[in-house]
C-alpha cells in the first residue's frame, strides 16, 4: 500500500514538473508582433501573432514589431515630439556636395518597417546601423548629381522617389529584411554662412519669372490686337483692290463703248469728245474770251471766269 502510494505521489510531482514547464513555455505573439525561435542559438521557426510554445532552457524567443512603422532621422534628431518641439543638429550628416560643387544642409527621414524577421535579426550585424549607412550614402549620391538649385525646387519629388528605390535594392541585396515605406526630404537650404546670398539668388529668380509672366500677358494682349489690326489693314487693301479694278473695267467699257461709236461716226464722235472735254476743263480755268475782227485792238479782254466767281454768292 505504501508501495503504490509512493509510486502514485512519484507520478504526480513528475506530471506537475512536466506541467510546469510546458506552462513555463507557452508565449504569446501580439497581432502586430513575429516571433523567432531558437534552438541552441540556431534559427528553428518564425511564429505569428497568437499563443505558442517553446522548449524552455533550449530555446529562445525574440520578438518585434512587423506592422508598426519605424522612423530614422538625418541631419537631425527629435529630442521631444513636443508641443513644442525640439530637435537636435546634426551638421555632419546633413551637409552634402551639389553636381555644381556647392554645399546644401539636407535634412531627410526615412520610415520602414519589417518584413523578414529572421533576416533582420541574423542576415546583418546592426540591421539599424545598415539602414542609417545605406541610406545616408543614396541621398548622398543622388544630390551629387544635381545642380543646387534644382535640389531645392525641381527634383526634390524625383530625388525621394528614387531614393526609396535604391534604399530598398541595396537592404534586398544585403538580406536586411526591412521594407522602405516612405524617404522624405525635410529642410533643404543653403548653409548658414552663405544664406544670405542664396536668399538673393532666390529673389532674383522670382523677379525674372515676375517680369517673364508679365511680358507673355503682355503679348498675349498685344499679339490678338496685331493681329486684328493686320486683319482690318488686309481687308481695306482688299476692298481697294476690287474698287480699283471695278472702276478700271468701267472706264475700259466706257471706252469701248466710245471706240465702236468712233469707229461708225469719227467726226461726230470726235467733235462730241472735244466738246465734252472742253465742258470738264473750261469750268476749272480763268477764261479770256476776244471777239473775231478785234484781235488787233487794245484791250478786247472780258475776265469771265473772274466775274462769273466774283458774283458768286
Amino acid at each position: 500500500m505504501l508501495r503504490r502510494l509512493g509510486r502514485s505521489l512519484v507520478v504526480l510531482v513528475m506530471l506537475a514538473l512536466v506541467g510546469g514547464y510546458a506552462a513555463i513555455g507557452v508565449f504569446a505573439v501580439a497581432p502586430d508582433e513575429q516571433a523567432v525561435i531558437l534552438r541552441l542559438g540556431r534559427y528553428l521557426r518564425t511564429e505569428g501573432p497568437g499563443l505558442h510554445w517553446y522548449a524552455f532552457g533550449l530555446e529562445k524567443v525574440e520578438t518585434r514589431p512587423v506592422t508598426r512603422a519605424e522612423q530614422m532621422e538625418f541631419g537631425f534628431r527629435t529630442l521631444d515630439p513636443g508641443p513644442p518641439p525640439s530637435y537636435e543638429d546634426r551638421p555632419n550628416e546633413k551637409r552634402m556636395i551639389t553636381n555644381d560643387e556647392n554645399l546644401l544642409a539636407v535634412e531627410f527621414v526615412v520610415q520602414y518597417r519589417i518584413n523578414d524577421l529572421y533576416q533582420y535579426l541574423f542576415k546583418v550585424q546592426d540591421s539599424k546601423s545598415v539602414i542609417r549607412d545605406v541610406s545616408e550614402t543614396v541621398m548622398r549620391e543622388l544630390v551629387a548629381l544635381h545642380k543646387v538649385d534644382e535640389v531645392m525646387t525641381s527634383v526634390r519629388g524625383p530625388i525621394q522617389a528614387d531614393a526609396q528605390l535604391e534604399i530598398q535594392r541595396l537592404l534586398d541585396s544585403y538580406g536586411a529584411g526591412v521594407l522602405v515605406q516612405t524617404v522624405q526630404l525635410q529642410d533643404v537650404e543653403p548653409l548658414e554662412p552663405v544664406k544670405d546670398a542664396f536668399a538673393a539668388v532666390a529673389s532674383a529668380v522670382q523677379d525674372r519669372e515676375r517680369v517673364i509672366l508679365d511680358a507673355r500677358g503682355y503679348a498675349e494682349q498685344v499679339i490678338p490686337e496685331a493681329r486684328g489690326e493686320a486683319e482690318r489693314t488686309l481687308n481695306q487693301a482688299k476692298a481697294y483692290r476690287s474698287e480699283r479694278i471695278l472702276i478700271a473695267e468701267g472706264k475700259t467699257d466706257r471706252f469701248t463703248a466710245l471706240l465702236f461709236e468712233y469707229l461708225k461716226q469719227p467726226e461726230v464722235t470726235r467733235q462730241r469728245l472735244h466738246l465734252e472735254t472742253l465742258e470738264e476743263v473750261l469750268p476749272g480755268i480763268d477764261k479770256v474770251v476776244i471777239e473775231k475782227g478785234h484781235a488787233a485792238q487794245v484791250l478786247p479782254y472780258l475776265p469771265v471766269g473772274k466775274a462769273s466767281r466774283s458774283n458768286a454768292p
